[in-house]
C-alpha cells in the first residue's frame, strides 16, 4: 500500500534512492560550507577550557614565606603549620592519617566578618557567596597602601560579580622588612560593596592597609556587609588575558571559624 497516493505519484524504488542520494549531498555539503567544528563548539558547555589553580602548596613554612618575619612577630603569629603523621595498621592492611595545625591566614585564605569584630563565622556565609562570575583588573601600577581608585572598576563591574585584583605583592626577604602592596581606597572598596559584589579578592597581603579603622577600608566594606574576602592569593596575573571566568573558592565549613586556607581554582571558557 502506497499511502494512498494515486499510482502515477507514488515513490519507485529509483525515486526513493534519488531522495536519498540529495539528502545526503545537502548534509555532507552543509557541513562543508559551515566549516570545521572549533574545539568549543564540540566541548559540553560546561567544561572549561582551561582550569587555574590561585591555592599554594600548604608546608610547614607557608605562613612564614608570606608573611615575612617581621610582621609575624609583632602579632604573635610566630608557630608554623605542624603535620602530625599516625601510622596504623589493620589486618594486613597499613597505612596513615594525620592532625593538621594550620594558620588560617597564612597563605591563600577567606576572611569571615568576625575575623574583624562583626557578626558571622565561615560558616554564615551561603555556599553560593564562593563561587561566581569573576572579573580581573590590573593594579600593579598603583603604589603601596589605599591607592587602588574607584574609576578602575567604575562600568566594568556588575552586582554578583567576584572582582580579583593583581597587586604584584612579593613576600618580604628581609627579617625586618613588612609587607607593601595596593589596596582599595575606601571610595573604590565602598562602590565594590554597595554593588553589591559576591565577593572580592587579591594577591595582595590583605584587603586592607595599616591605619584602615572599624568603619572605613576595605575590610569594613566588605565584611561588614557579609561579602566574603579573599586575600594571598597565587597566581592572579595569568587570569589578566583570559575571557569568560568562573572562580569557585569554597572554604571548610567551620563553625564560627574567622577564616579558611582555601584552594581557589578560576575555569576559563
Amino acid at each position: 500500500m502506497a499511502l494512498g497516493l494515486p499510482r502515477s505519484r507514488r515513490p519507485t524504488y529509483s525515486r526513493l534512492a534519488f531522495y536519498a542520494f540529495l539528502c545526503a549531498w545537502l548534509v555532507v555539503h552543509a557541513s562543508a560550507c559551515s566549516g570545521p567544528e572549533t574545539a568549543s563548539e564540540t566541548r559540553p558547555p560546561f567544561v572549561p577550557l582551561e582550569v587555574i589553580d590561585l591555592g599554594a602548596l600548604v608546608t610547614e613554612d607557608l605562613p612564614e614565606r608570606v608573611w615575612g618575619t617581621a610582621l609575624r612577630e609583632q602579632l604573635g603569629f610566630t608557630a608554623p603549620n605542624s603535620f602530625q603523621l599516625i601510622p596504623w595498621t589493620f589486618s594486613d592492611i597499613s597505612g596513615l592519617n594525620a592532625y593538621y595545625t594550620l594558620f588560617n591566614h597564612g597563605g591563600p585564605h577567606i576572611d569571615a566578618p568576625n575575623h574583624y569584630g562583626y557578626d558571622g563565622g565561615v560558616d554564615s556565609f551561603p555556599i553560593e557567596a564562593f563561587t561566581g562570575p569573576a572579573v580581573v583588573f590590573d593594579a600593579r601600577a598603583y603604589p603601596h597602601g589605599p591607592s587602588v581608585p574607584v574609576e578602575l572598576f567604575e562600568g566594568n563591574v556588575a552586582a554578583g560579580d567576584i572582582v580579583l585584583i593583581v597587586t604584584g605583592f612579593e613576600p618580604p626577604t628581609t627579617a625586618d622588612a613588612l609587607p607593601e602592596f595596593p589596596t582599595l581606597t575606601p571610595e573604590a572598596a565602598e562602590f565594590l560593596a554597595t554593588l553589591p559584589v559576591r565577593a572580592y579578592g587579591t594577591d595582595g597581603f590583605s584587603v586592607g592597609y595599616v591605619g584602615e579603622t572599624s568603619t572605613s577600608g576595605g575590610h569594613y566594606s566588605f565584611l561588614s556587609r557579609g561579602i566574603p574576602v579573599y586575600e594571598q592569593l597565587f597566581n592572579v596575573e595569568r587570569l589578566l588575558d583570559r575571557q569568560n571566568l568562573f572562580f569557585v573558592g569554597v572554604p571548610l565549613n567551620i563553625r564560627d571559624g574567622d577564616g579558611m586556607i582555601v584552594r581557589p581554582v578560576v575555569f576559563v571558557y
